[in-house]
């Protein structure tokens, strides 16, 4: 079986109990209570390394834990706490060991391989039965297929995250360098530019070097070239690549109707014919292939590159730096058009990860009770903010989502557009924030009011959350789909499966070093259709094959 397997969940889209969850023999061996009879829930915590926890509050007591725990009458105590590959390792050792903690957040293949050895709760019913309207709603808003994701033979085994970037990948451009040169982009207002306009920027900032800088460059790119999802697309050609109507590393429907990689098409070709020839004018990177990803965010932040390709969010996590060192750096965001003057993008995946619960556990329920608390009441309800104002001036502060009991997301798939257009009728005074849909509509306001009494003297937070929500999403996320521009394909397959498990690196390896090599001319182009017969041949053939065989078994 195959990661992600899954039947239709049509039981679960109607509504309708079949496939009830039955505890025959599911001895609860492990929980416990406390001396007031507090049910302890043990979880295994994902942290970060800054969290911006208020004084005095730890993962295990804070504004969430502290409301779950009142609500429900229990106790979170934490089985471990680790961050990054440690959390994934901490999750293998407990799936190696079959002690795992009562509720944990996993990717995909570690639910799979939960599944398989027979060690978390069968969700089925308690998601009929339990989740709140609000939840319901937003994975319907991405066709349920979240849900699909989290089914294995028939039964929903965890409850999905949604996840969601809404692309395209943009390109963050200098402004103020922009001005400088007398550059004028998107004469037509549309939100986007062409490829011309984006190599004539790079030439103009590469041999005119706005920024002063003994080291400059026209446009910086990672050596991976190409990124599995849009969250993570900041530095990668996914733009270009989209433009030329490549898709390199998803999964496509071809022509003929078969299931295809991008990374093997002839417009992926294109792209790197594309690359090289900037590389060879001296716009791009002279030391593409050798920078990593550190090396170019330093290059932007010390204002030797003016352009950023990366999603809506980049300047909260980015941009910010450069806006720090040099309060004059400006930034507009542009979309790339094709040739047609469209917009195109390939739909990121919808699901993100898994809250599984231990099998055995005394109220399994309590997951599903958790998540609509958490992600619909206490963010939707009208009252929310006065009804748990602790969990509102954190958001309010925006502490880390670490510090809520599973750290994840699940939002409805049009809830970033709904929340910047509603955000964007109140600055104008054209809707009240009372009457908003989202709360943290009110609390983005509230920033971006600050934020435009005085901009000059405001912080580089506050800019960034402007920056992003308003130049970035109303400007052209917004304005790309008003203008009927936004063209967005979806892709058939997005899990993974033992064969790509098996020959992925292989793959990947043999991919980033021929592309990079073609990129800087140290292996000619027309190397591509051998590149293509030895990647089918390392293992892209079996992978295909599977592939196609998962996509077929849906339809």
């Amino acid at each position: 079986m195959a990661n992600c397997k899954k039947k239709l969940v049509s039981a679960l889209m109607l509504g309708t109990d079949v496939l009830a969850f039955t505890a025959c023999g599911n001895k609860d061996d492990a929980a416990s209570t406390t001396k007031d009879g507090k049910l302890i829930i043990t979880l295994g915590r994902q942290t970060t390394a800054d969290p911006k926890l208020p004084k005095g509050d730890t993962y295990e007591s804070n504004a969430y834990t502290r409301a779950v725990d009142k609500k429900f009458n229990v106790k979170i105590k934490d089985k471990f706490e680790a961050n990054g590959d440690d959390y994934t390792r901490q999750v293998s050792l407990a799936i190696a060991s079959g002690d795992i903690p009562d509720m944990m957040v996993v990717s995909r293949d570690e639910m799979k391989e939960l599944y398989e050895n027979d060690l978390i709760e069968n969700m089925t019913d308690i998601y009929q039965k339990n989740a709140s309207k609000g939840i319901k709603e937003a994975y319907e808003s991405y066709n349920n297929r979240p849900l699909e994701d989290g089914t294995f033979d028939d039964k929903l085994m965890a409850l999905p995250a949604t996840a969601g970037d809404l692309g395209p990948s943009l390109f963050w451009i200098r402004d103020d360098w922009a001005q400088k040169l007398g550059l004028k982009l998107d004469a037509d207002g549309n939100g986007a530019i062409t490829i011309n306009e984006l190599h004539d920027t790079a030439k103009a900032f590469s041999e005119q070097n706005p920024g002063g800088t003994a080291k400059n460059t026209g446009l910086a790119l990672a050596p991976t070239l190409i990124s599995a999802n849009y969250g993570g697309s900041a530095y990668t050609s996914m733009g270009i690549g989209d433009a030329l109507g490549a898709h390199p590393g998803f999964w496509l429907t071809g022509d003929d109707g078969k299931v295809v990689n991008g990374i093997v098409s002839s417009q992926t070709k294109e792209l790197l014919t594309l690359l090289n020839g900037w590389y060879k004018e001296g716009i791009l990177d002279k030391q593409f292939g050798t920078r990593t990803w550190d090396d170019i965010s330093a290059m932007v932040v010390n204002g030797e590159t003016g352009i950023i390709p990366g999603p809506w969010h980049i300047p909260d996590w980015q941009l910010f730096q450069t806006k720090e060192k040099n309060k004059e750096a400006s930034f507009k965001a542009y979309a790339l058009e094709n040739a047609s003057g469209k917009v195109a993008t390939i739909k990121n995946n919808s699901t993100g990860n898994f809250v599984v619960v231990r099998k055995g556990f005394k109220k399994p329920e309590l997951a599903m009770q958790i998540i609509n608390f958490i992600y619909d009441e206490t963010r939707n309800d009208a009252t929310a903010a006065t009804d748990y104002p602790e969990i509102a001036d954190y958001r309010a502060t925006a502490v880390d989502g670490t510090s809520r009991s599973f750290n994840i997301e699940i939002n409805p798939s049009t809830e970033l557009l709904e929340i910047v257009s509603d955000t964007q009728a109140v600055l104008n005074g054209k809707k009240s924030a009372d009457t908003v849909k989202y709360p943290d509509t009110r609390t983005l306001n509230a920033t971006l009011e600050t934020y435009l009494k005085d901009p000059a003297a405001a912080s580089s937070t506050d800019w960034a959350t402007y920056t992003s929500r308003i130049i970035r999403v109303n400007d052209v996320m917004v304005k790309v789909r008003d203008e009927s521009i936004f063209s967005e394909t979806e892709s058939p397959y997005f899990c993974t499966m033992k064969t790509l498990e098996e020959k992925g690196a292989d793959l990947d390896k043999l991919r980033e070093e021929t592309f990079m090599k073609m990129v800087t001319g140290a292996k000619p182009i027309s190397d591509f259709d051998s590149f293509v017969k030895q990647w089918y041949k390392q293992g892209g053939t079996a992978v295909t094959k599977e592939v196609r065989k998962e996509v077929d078994a849906k339809k």
